[in-house]
């Protein structure tokens, strides 16, 4: 029983709310039907009072259109009087020029009925009336019709007849005034509803008498063409229409021109058949009663607002907040979702497992592909036109064969669209059922920091294996390298001691240990300079540098070895002109000095060798660049070769050069150099056909000591230069030009004897001849004969590249005056012509070495060295060359002897830098602090084989006065000893011991 009175009460619960929800529906009919009759009579209305306003406007138009007709046809009847009376055409002219003045009509024309005219101006023409007015014209009646002159705009015309008239011999039936179409409007002014009301004078038929219009229908010439072409009439309502406007109503009508609603207003005019009407747009009429009508809908719609709000928040009170409370937490896990997909790198997709159309993109993909998130909804295919390679792989479709509840998981890798990155990307994709259809969730995560990590461990793995590899090929091949001197130097050692009474073996021994020795030095110095290259500690020095000695020294250093191997060395200079630079000449040594010994070493006897210097303009002001070319005709080099060649450590592995003994590291250490000098270095080779190294340096160049290169003794004679070089020949006579000569050049050594035979026939005889010592055609000397048998005296200059000592006795018989070597720069050319002309001196060559006269006896040294054998061998040095030698182990000790000896005890100090108790910088700092000045001032030099830069700095620092390197080299230990001692090579033989 209580169960069936719950299942009433709530059947009358049901019941109530319908019954509620049905009198809500009823009375909200009944509002809006309401609203709607009211709108229907606010818009009828409307529409009258439009219609009304629009006919009292119009009719006020039509009173001032029949103003001005009256006005004007008044106008012509006086007129027409007075022309009667006016007999001289100037009266007349002047006439109507005042008419025109005061009435503003635009032409006046003398008619006849059949429309030719002639005006004021003599000027003639046919005016084309709209109207037949012969009739009219003869009857006495005035005319008002449309005209139109060709190259003017439709003109109103106002006619009044005149009997048979003349005016110069033009004989006229009437006369009339015309006005443009615009200037009876601008008389009519109609200024209704703001000026947007268009207004047309017609004839029952339609035909336009006055446009007062700014649509774009352009000239309007009938009424009812616009309302055929523009609007939604049919040929019945607007026959109609045409037969109201030839019974004269008056009425107002709505018509659609170009889809948008007009008032239609027409009456009949008092003026002939004429019909004013009125068009206006039915939004610019209604905007009178916009106001009203919105407070009205606005009235109603609070109303019935109000009304139905009250309703619905009953019914729906409680179903609010349930969804608030919904769309709030809907609003909190998307803006929770919005935030973490912007803050990850993956992208989140939802596709329609059927169209593949997306449903959803997180918002970060544009982030991660450089592509929009509706470039990827418009079509999820455009992820595939990312990747890199096309392959069978990125054609496949994972997505098609899941299944829902299934998940399945690829690579992709792709080019960020916008920045041009390389990406990749790991896909999980998972079937899904919403709302009965199936989808799927695609996520792409972003993996390219983790690939790049690996690659980057898979390449440092690749470069430790590398190293790992260099290091043992390294070793390997230093192995042998040091190994192969040191077994000479042991082999050696062994047979000149077996062989010690045979002195001839002995000595040829022990050359061979020197040669090896310094091999193994050679190895030893590459070693330690890639080192400290590596490390950064070395720095360039730049100094006052002469390009002419560096090269002069680099042919003598290098000539024992091409005299050696019997090959031809060829050094020439090329537009030179600054050959006193600013650079570091140790290591520029070191440059030429590598690439001219593997020019050297890779060439086969007989091959050549050449190294070629030339100048070009720098790109700084104050510097200029100079390109070296060492090249050479020998072994040349793989292309796989050539692209490691400054490779630490690496050397060609071919039979050819497989005995070729080196540590790798002399390219490296060349690149190295060229580097840090602000050069660059290029290399050509081919196998087979030799190689050519190309170094650019840009060095500083000495424009504070330049030279003054002209000679006044030479200004202006003629100079010849003779060599089967064309670059030799040029870069000569352009030097011979600075200096002051007229230069002339030849390839021919016959030619040359022809020219020195013309020039003197010609009374303008060469002053100087350089002529190359090897000519194809005969040698510099023979050349030289045969011009002095002309009985020419003029200083003759040999240029070679070689030494002349073994032909300089038969080249000063033939006659040659002096020799220049090669390559030739401006100072050479400039001081051996000097000399030629007897302005020099002669020049003795320095001596390089101690003579073996020079005697150091009663010379006192003190030795300080730890090293017991390193000590032995030094007094052995120094005793052969008559020292008395002390010695002191450590540099404790000597500052000990040093302080208890009395001044010129010891002449000089050679003192070690590494030794127990106390190194040699301390030990010289304390000698310089003793209090005697003699002792302190004592000359001290560092013998170490600490042979390094910083080295030399820091024993300079300490207050030593030189520096000598070992392993001990005996010239130089000699010549720094002699300088230092003030020592003048002597007379007398030097002691033996």
């Amino acid at each position: 029983m209580k169960v069936k009175n719950r299942n009433t009460k709530r059947e009358k619960r049901v019941i109530k709310k319908r019954l509620k929800i049905a009198v809500f529906i009823v009375l909200f009919i009944g509002i809006i039907s309401a609203v709607f009759q009211y709108f229907k009579f606010v818009s009828a209305t409307v529409y009258e009072e439009s219609v009304s306003h629009l006919t009292e406007v119009f009719h006020q138009s039509d009173n001032m259109l029949r103003e001005l007709i009256n006005k004007n046809l008044t106008y012509l009847h006086m007129w027409g009087e007075n022309l009667q009376n006016t007999s001289s055409e100037d009266e007349i002219c002047d006439y109507i020029e005042k008419a025109q003045e005061d009435a503003g009509f635009l032409e006046f024309y003398f008619l006849s009925t059949g429309g030719n005219y002639k005006m004021v101006t003599g000027e003639t023409g046919y005016l084309g009336l709209q109207e037949d007015i012969e009739e009219d014209i003869r009857q006495g009646n005035d005319v008002i019709t449309n005209a139109a002159v060709p190259g003017k705009s439709q003109l109103l015309v106002f006619a009044t007849p005149k009997a048979h008239g003349n005016y110069q011999g033009f004989e006229y039936d009437a006369i009339a005034i015309a006005y443009e179409n615009s200037d009876i409007v601008d008389v009519l002014d109609i200024s209704a509803f703001n000026g947007n009301a268009q207004s047309y004078i017609v004839h029952p038929d339609g035909r336009v008498v006055v446009d007062h219009s700014s649509e774009s229908w352009g000239n309007v010439y009938n009424f009812f063409g616009i309302l055929r072409e523009h609007s939604d009439m049919s040929e019945k309502e607007i026959n109609e229409l045409l037969e109201k406007f030839k019974a004269g109503c008056t009425d107002a009508m709505m018509v659609n021109l170009d889809g948008r609603n007009y008032y239609l207003v027409y009456e009949k005019s008092d003026i002939q058949d004429w019909i004013f009407l009125g068009l206006v747009q039915a939004d610019i009429v209604n905007a009178s009663m916009n106001s009203l009508q919105r407070s009205t809908i606005l009235l109603v719609s609070t109303v019935v607002f109000c009304i139905a709000a009250f309703l619905i928040s009953l019914i729906i009170q409680k179903g609010r907040i349930n969804l608030r409370k919904k769309d709030t937490e809907i609003l909190y896990r998307d803006e929770l979702f919005q935030k973490l997909s912007m803050n990850v790198d993956d992208v989140f997709l939802m596709l329609d497992a059927k169209t593949y159309q997306v449903d959803y993109v997180s918002p970060n993909a544009e982030k991660l592909f450089g592509i929009t998130v509706e470039q990827i909804c418009k079509d999820i295919y455009v992820l595939k036109r990312l990747r890199l390679e096309k392959s069978e792989d990125s054609e496949k479709n994972y997505l098609e064969e899941i299944q829902i509840h299934e998940q399945k998981e690829w690579e992709f890798e792709c080019v960020h669209q916008k920045t041009g990155e390389k990406r990749w990307f790991h896909n999980i994709a998972m079937g899904s059922e919403i709302n009965g259809e199936k989808k799927y969730i695609l996520v792409m995560s972003d993996r390219t920091s983790d690939w790049k990590m690996n690659q980057a461990l898979s390449e440092a793995v690749r470069a430790a294996e590398t190293a790992n590899r260099a290091k043992s090929t390294f070793l390997s091949n230093m192995s042998h390298d040091i190994r192969t001197p040191m077994n000479a130097i042991i082999g050696f050692t062994t047979l000149a001691v077996s062989n010690i009474d045979d002195k001839k073996r002995v000595r040829d021994y022990l050359g061979k240990i020197l040669s090896s020795s310094n091999h193994l030095l050679s190895l030893i110095n590459d070693i330690l300079d890639m080192s400290r290259i590596e490390s950064g500690k070395i720095h360039l020095e730049e100094t006052e540098v002469s390009l002419s000695d560096v090269l002069h020294d680099l042919k003598t250093i290098i000539s024992g070895q091409i005299h050696a191997k019997q090959l031809e060395l060829y050094m020439d200079a090329m537009d030179v002109t600054n050959e006193d630079v600013y650079c570091d000449k140790t290591r520029l040594n070191q440059v030429l000095l590598n690439l001219l010994s593997n020019a050297v070493k890779f060439t086969p006897a007989g091959g050549t060798v050449s190294v070629r210097l030339k100048q070009y303009p720098g790109t700084v002001k104050g510097r200029e660049l100079y390109e070296i070319r060492v090249k050479d005709n020998g072994i040349g080099m793989s292309s796989e070769f050539v692209q490691k060649i400054f490779s630490p450590f690496e050397r060609e592995r071919t039979s050819t050069v497989s005995r070729t003994q080196g540590t790798g590291l002399g390219m490296a250490i060349t690149k190295n150099i060229v580097d840090m000098m602000g050069g660059t270095i290029e290399v050509r080779t081919e196998q087979g056909k030799g190689t050519e190294f190309i170094v650019r340096l840009p060095f500083r160049i000495q424009s504070e000591h330049k030279h003054i290169e002209k000679i006044a003794e030479l200004e202006g004679l003629k100079a010849l230069v003779v060599d089967d070089d064309f670059n030799t020949c040029d870069s000569v006579t352009k030097m011979l030009v600075r200096v002051g000569m007229r230069s002339e050049w030849t390839l021919s050594g016959k030619e040359a004897i022809l020219r020195a035979r013309q020039s003197m026939e010609l009374g303008d005889a060469f002053h100087a001849y350089i002529i190359d010592w090897r000519l194809p055609d005969m040698n510099g000397i023979e050349v030289t004969r045969q011009i002095r048998s002309l009985g020419d005296d003029t200083p003759i200059i040999i240029l070679t590249a070689y030494d002349w000592s073994d032909i300089e006795e038969e080249a000063r018989a033939a006659g040659v005056t002096a020799f220049c070597a090669k390559p030739m720069f401006m100072s050479d050319i400039r001081d051996t012509l000097m000399t030629a002309i007897g302005q020099k001196q002669v020049e003795q060559e320095d001596t390089i070495f101690p003579e073996a006269s020079s005697d150091f006896r009663g010379r006192c040294i003190l030795l300080v060295e730890d090293n017991e054998l390193n000590s032995e061998i030094a007094v052995e040095i120094l005793n052969e060359y008559g020292f008395l030698v002390d010695t002191a182990e450590n540099g404790a000790e000597a500052v000990e002897k040093v302080k208890n000896s009395t001044p010129g005890n010891y002449d000089l100090v050679l003192m070690d830098v590494q030794m127990p108790v106390m190194n040699g910088y301390e030990a010289t700092k304390q000698i310089r602090a003793l209090d005697d000045p003699t002792l302190a001032e004592i000359t001290i030099l560092a013998m170490t084989a600490n042979a390094f830069d910083e080295d030399k700095k820091k024993a300079m620092e300490c207050g030593m006065d030189g520096f000598l390197s070992k392993p001990i080299v005996i010239e130089e230990l000699l010549r720094t000893l002699q300088k230092n001692l003030n020592q003048v090579p002597g007379v007398s033989e030097k002691s033996r011991k």
